[in-house]
């Protein structure tokens, strides 16, 4: 994956005040996992982001679109 869904995943996260430990009991998986994912440097398998959606009482493409503002802004840090 990237670090754009893993940031998404972080925030929604919070939003839905699930900690890492929380969200990683009921993912079935290493918090250690969870904060690999967050981070950007491990991605999770079709199944894993299904339960993720399911967890966080999403769709499954919501863990995959930026918030409207963060998308602007770094469009425009790749024109520079």
């Amino acid at each position: 994956m990237s670090l754009v869904f893993g940031k998404r995943l972080r925030g929604l996260r919070r939003l839905k005040r699930h900690t890492q430990q929380s969200m990683s009991e009921k993912l079935g998986i290493s918090v250690s996992m969870l904060s690999n994912i967050e981070r950007g440097k491990k991605s999770p398998n079709y199944e894993l982001i299904k339960k993720m959606a399911v967890i966080l009482h999403v769709p499954m493409e919501e863990l995959f679109v930026l918030p409207e503002g963060e998308e602007q802004i770094q469009s425009k840090v790749k024109n520079l």
